[in-house]
């Protein structure tokens, strides 16, 4: 279910859904940098005595170095910190309440900010002092092409006769590709919960260090792949969604069509008869991104409208279609015996996913869904009644018709759905306020 390397993507993802499952990122950063602490200590023998100089960037790899640094002098080390930004540049919240702790540990750590590259030459002395660098300047969101300031204090780190321990990765070097030119030299990297892709390069030099992050992260469809979802589509693209919604002579579900109303975008309201006589309707199906198709319409008698092949999402399975999106309801109990099971239910949405050759999202008790590749379970939140099943279809094809990946669709409206309170679901328009507002949370 796990493989034994994580990409930098999934790694965004799963963090974001250990903060959903309760256990925070600064719980995370507590535990890596106690980890970094007792893995350097490991290899100098002993802390005290011991200088240290910890570099550290404004984002969360340079927040597990101040929580390192705070553990370090606690052991007994000589511990100085480079803050590599102006203090107020510091981006999360995380890393904020380390620095500002180790900025109150006046009698034990030596705090200076170096935002320039001057500032670091007056300060090159430094690094000939100590016993061991800690490179905490970028982590796995970082990409090459390093700033004049991280590249001088990664060459200075790389000249002088010391321990080198990187936390996570070394800085320089990109987290899926391992590829850089300027990059810090380690002895050690401190990988936190898993290897990424960069550390077959340091097989030799790599630790694993557990940071507490649970492992149904991994497989949990939660807030982590919506936000994944909103890195590759843009924030933007959401506003310009193009849908359309075919429906027979039922008509559409009412709260359905309230809701794509009041998402951003257009929707278009299509009577499957009036596409024959209503060339704009017909030229407005054929351009949306994608088609929400009503269970009383056949997916056959749709295709010849749709030239460009745009996926079609349904919620009963069909026969052949070139890019159809299943989303499916069942009454099957499954949270009970979800802890001896759930790698069973996981295999068999993977296995139905293959079987009708298209991404599955199964709305139940427990969400599951799946497209072939890649398996993820929902079983947070309070499941969605039957009533409330369009929905989810609704959602996921909005999210398609934005250009958005259909895993990361489903998964995105497994975990909008289930955290939405009951009200909500009762107020088509006030459901699509809390998906907007949701979104705006997380971009």
């Amino acid at each position: 279910m796990v493989s034994d390397v994580v990409s930098s993507e999934d790694m965004m993802v799963w963090d974001e859904n250990s903060g959903y499952m309760g256990v925070s990122r600064l719980m995370l950063m507590e535990n890596a940098g106690a980890a970094v602490a007792r893995q350097l200590v490991s290899h100098l023998g002993q802390a005290a005595g011991k200088k240290v100089l910890v570099l550290c960037g404004p984002g969360n790899n340079g927040g597990d170095g101040l929580a390192a640094a705070r553990h370090l002098a606690c052991m007994g080390a000589d511990v100085t910190v480079f803050l590599l930004a102006e203090p107020e540049k510091i981006r999360t919240v995380e890393a904020r309440v380390n620095f500002e702790a180790v900025q109150n540990m006046r009698a034990s750590i030596r705090l200076f900010t170096v935002d320039t590259v001057e500032k670091l030459l007056e300060l090159a002395n430094v690094f000939e002092e100590v016993d061991a660098v800690v490179d905490a300047v970028l982590g796995t969101g970082a990409k090459p092409g390093l700033p004049d300031l991280y590249k001088t204090a990664i060459k200075l780190s790389n000249t002088v006769n010391c321990t080198r321990l990187a936390v996570d990765l070394p800085t320089g070097l990109d987290t899926d590709t391992g590829e850089g030119e300027t990059y810090f030299e380690p002895d050690i990297i401190v990988a936190l919960h898993m290897k990424k892709p960069v550390h077959q390069k340091f097989v030799e030099k790599t630790v694993v260090e557990p940071i507490g992050m649970p492992p149904e992260a991994s497989f949990l469809a939660g807030p982590g792949q919506l936000r994944l979802l909103l890195k590759k589509i843009g924030l933007g693209k959401l506003s310009s969604a193009r849908l359309a919604y075919v429906f027979g002579e039922k008509g559409p579900v009412d709260y359905v069509r309230d809701f794509l109303t009041g998402l951003k975008g257009s929707t278009t309201f299509c009577n499957l008869n009036m596409l024959v006589d209503n060339p704009e309707l017909r030229y407005a199906v054929a351009s949306s991104r994608a088609v929400l198709l009503s269970p009383d319409v056949s997916p056959t008698s749709i295709k010849p409208f749709l030239p460009r092949s745009q996926p079609i999402i349904l919620t009963a399975p069909t026969g052949f279609l070139t890019n159809p999106i299943y989303v499916l309801w069942s009454d099957k109990p499954m949270l009970q015996d979800f802890r001896e099971k759930h790698r069973d239910y996981l295999k068999d949405v993977e296995e139905l996913c293959r079987k009708l050759a298209a991404p599955v999202y199964v709305v139940g008790e427990v969400d599951m869904l799946s497209n072939g590749v890649k398996s993820l379970a929902n079983w947070l939140g309070k499941p969605i009644k039957q009533s409330h099943f369009p929905y989810a279809a609704a959602l996921v094809a909005w999210f398609v018709s934005s250009g958005a990946d259909p895993l990361l669709s489903m998964a995105s409206a497994s975990y909008l759905l289930r955290s939405a309170e009951l009200p909500l679901l009762e107020n088509p328009k006030n459901l699509a306020d809390y998906v907007h507002s949701s979104i705006e949370r997380l971009a």
